[in-house]
């Protein structure tokens, strides 16, 4: 069965590179140069990640991220 989490991106300023997090994954994360290498990162730590919960048999929660905005201050 396919599932699609979401995936917050930042960009670390100091050293250019790309910050992927799951925010439905506690402790699942990546690192990479480019956006295209993170994606790739990212569907390993996530499958890593689920296949670790799975054998400790921890629920995993559904998706938490109801959306993403700017705020003008």
């Amino acid at each position: 069965m396919t599932k699609s989490y979401d995936v917050v991106i930042e960009r670390d300023k100091e050293t250019g590179q790309f910050y992927g997090s799951v925010p439905a994954l506690p402790g699942c994360y990546s690192y990479a140069d480019t956006v295209e290498e993170l994606l790739k990162n990212m569907k390993e730590a996530i499958s890593l990640h689920l296949e670790t919960l799975v054998k400790k048999k921890v629920k995993v929660d559904v998706e938490s991220v109801v959306g993403m905005v700017k705020v003008l201050v």
